[in-house]
């Protein structure tokens, strides 16, 4: 997450938001990973908490079990020390365990607390618990949960989600902020009326940024020294989906780097170096899925749009249309590929960057 003046604010999202939450009504966020939802939701609850507001955030992206849901519960109150002390009395239905978390960019490292339970019984009825004590924790309450869709990943017969949902109903003073990237997931969650979370909220997709990101970045380029064609920095948007963790990431490593004046060949460079840093986990990545999906995958990666194409399929030897669609299905259920539609053929990765490492490799520099 970024902060500060390394944070572009969007404040018409904002009042947006604002406006729902201060009404009580619950929300979705929903766009694309590294598109700056967490940065946004972070500084937004900090407004809310500069307006008298009590405000939690929680980051459940790696669970994989109820207890996983609880650890980053406790986890988020933990970071709150003047409220965790009102939650001693659920800990003694665990086993409370030391961790060292180490921040990647200042190196420092810090005491956190993981619980481990006796039971699956345990540790609902903590969740439970811990869920009932949320709405006493100020008159004003805004719960953040970012990548919501987990909640549904998890296999209990719908039991968290009902849980939540049930939750959100009796806590009067509380409103819940969600964030979530798997859309097509989140969207069931909302329209199926089989499903406790139906028309419980209001979804927002999360807007890519204008014009206004690339004037930004160029202002940030000026303030420290360097000179910056404005094309070269449309150029690295477009290469990397209009992503703006990755807009940033390549920005810093130009500056890092000491360059003055930045063209279109200097961004290549550096996001060749940055992509290429990134290798191995993308060589591992790759390595795990099946002869078909790695084909799909490079011809994704070389040609977005129109895949079905049949000189495609005979170009990337992929036997026919039925085979490709079942070899995006499985990488957009991985969460490798964000398909926007069979019909159309168009295609974007999850990881723009994991797509650029795929032309590196295999398309041969003329």
């Amino acid at each position: 997450p970024v902060e500060g003046d390394y944070y572009l604010p969007r404040e018409d999202l904002s009042r947006l938001m604002s406006q729902f939450l201060e009404n009580r009504i619950h929300a979705v966020l929903i766009g694309p990973r590294r598109f700056g939802k967490t940065s946004f939701v972070l500084n937004l609850l900090k407004d809310f908490e500069e307006k008298g507001y009590s405000t939690l955030f929680v980051d459940i992206f790696n669970i994989t079990s109820h207890l996983d849901f609880l650890n980053q519960l406790l986890r988020a109150l933990h970071s709150k020390k003047t409220w965790l002390e009102r939650f001693k009395k659920y800990l003694m239905k665990l086993r409370p365990k030391l961790t060292t978390d180490f921040d990647s960019v200042t190196g420092q490292a810090s005491l956190g607390m993981s619980f481990q339970a006796s039971s699956e019984k345990d540790v609902k009825e903590v969740i439970q618990e811990v869920l009932d004590e949320f709405g006493m924790l100020g008159d004003k309450v805004i719960i953040a949960i970012d990548e919501f869709q987990k909640v549904s990943e998890i296999d209990d017969k719908g039991w968290l989600e009902a849980t939540l949902r049930t939750h959100m109903q009796q806590m009067r003073n509380t409103t819940f902020l969600f964030t979530g990237s798997r859309k097509s997931i989140i969207y069931d969650m909302l329209n199926n009326s089989s499903r406790p979370f139906y028309r419980s909220c209001q979804p927002i997709e999360f807007p890519s940024f204008g014009p206004e990101f690339t004037d930004w970045i160029l202002e940030r380029f000026s303030e420290a020294g360097v000179r910056c064609q404005r094309k070269a920095v449309e150029h690295l948007r477009d290469l990397v989906q209009d992503t703006p963790n990755y807009v940033q990431m390549v920005c810093f490593h130009l500056v890092a780097l000491g360059k003055n004046d930045i063209g279109i060949q200097e961004i290549d460079d550096t996001l060749s170096t940055v992509v290429r840093q990134n290798a191995y986990a993308y060589q591992t990545l790759l390595s795990t899925f099946s002869l078909s999906q790695q084909r799909a995958l490079r011809l994704a990666a070389s040609h977005g749009k129109q895949v079905f194409a049949k000189g495609l399929l005979i170009k990337y030897q992929i036997s026919s249309a039925a085979v490709l669609s079942a070899a995006l299905q499985i990488l957009k259920a991985k969460g490798i590929l964000d398909e926007e539609g069979t019909g159309r053929g168009v295609v974007l990765f999850d990881d723009p960057l994991f797509a650029i490492w795929l032309r590196f490799i295999f398309i041969p520099n003329p």
